[in-house]
């Protein structure tokens, strides 16, 4: 059995190890060239003693006449889109998994807006692989319950390793010389823009559960940010609450309550316990310290104030 696994997202060792532990450890691993040397993918790869490569030309005639002697082709992670001639080059084709229901939540990070959104349940769904970016024909879905306080750093295992528990049907689908067609999503679903720096802006008239979600949704994946007359506060962690703080603005700071910064917004408080400034994580009472805050400091999306 000859199966080719094209890994990116940090995650994507959990494929590596279920098809190791199904007994058809994969021919080749190919990652990008960012992905380091100490990567628990690299190291998992020197253990088991599977080939990896670290590459961002996937669509090179080398590989593609390698991917030509391959089963099938699996891939967990990839940021790129797949060419059709890639995606048909193994004898039963490609599948790939994706962190959400599919056809909702096409596109990257899909776990970023699921968390930013409320979403109390995501997936990971196996499909196979077409020019049409997320929209190939269907093969599995497994739902994952997105526990309380969870980040995007906390979720993106969880969802893998639903992922991962597929890879003995699918060996097994392999072995037996064929995958199923699959169904076609539903209708086109939903698809947001890659995340770019500005959707970590934090805006502190919206509501405390709102910042909440957009901390929780940017961690591993993006900052979340505010400003302090011009300087730029990373928020690392905090929680929502609803209680009020009469006469104070939001984006004003309320207070200080236990470890936590308290900022009023436009629904309820947020006590940010965790910050980065001047690469060195604080406190609330410590970056209060650092940057003089005291009831009634200002925070605010726009670095100009």
């Amino acid at each position: 059995m000859n199966i080719v696994l094209f890994a990116w997202c940090a995650t994507s060792v959990l494929y590596l190890d279920a098809l190791a532990a199904a007994g058809a450890p994969p021919s080749l691993v190919v990652t990008g060239t960012r992905t380091p040397p100490g990567a628990p993918l690299a190291a998992t790869c020197e253990r088991l003693g599977v080939p990896l490569e670290r590459r961002d030309d996937v669509e090179a005639p080398d590989l593609l006449a390698r991917l030509g002697a391959a089963d099938l082709l699996l891939v967990a992670g990839c940021a790129r889109i797949l060419g059709a001639e890639l995606c048909a080059a193994p004898r039963l084709g490609a599948v790939n998994f994706h962190p959400s229901r599919l056809p909702e939540y096409r596109g990257r990070e899909p776990l970023f807006w699921a968390i930013l959104h409320g979403e109390p349940v995501v997936a990971l769904t196996a499909h196979r692989l077409t020019e049409d970016v997320d929209a190939g024909p269907i093969l599995f879905q497994r739902s994952v319950v997105v526990p309380p306080r969870a980040t995007s750093a906390s979720l993106a295992p969880l969802v893998d390793a639903a992922g991962a528990a597929l890879i003995p049907e699918i060996v097994a689908l392999v072995a037996a010389g064929a995958l199923p067609e699959g169904s076609r999503p539903d209708g086109p679903g939903s698809h947001f823009p890659p995340l770019r720096a500005e959707h970590g802006l934090i805006d502190f008239t919206r509501s405390a559960v709102e910042i909440d979600r957009l901390v929780r949704a940017a961690r591993g994946e993006i900052a979340a940010y505010t400003f302090h007359r011009g300087l730029r506060v990373l928020v690392l962690e905090g929680e929502p609450g609803d209680e009020w703080a009469p006469g104070v603005l939001p984006g004003r700071v309320a207070g200080l309550e236990g470890d936590a910064l308290v900022i009023a917004t436009s629904g309820g408080l947020y006590r940010a316990q965790r910050f980065l400034f001047l690469d060195r994580v604080h406190d609330g009472p410590a970056l209060a310290a650092a940057l003089g805050l005291g009831p009634g400091a200002p925070f605010t999306a726009n670095p100009a104030l």
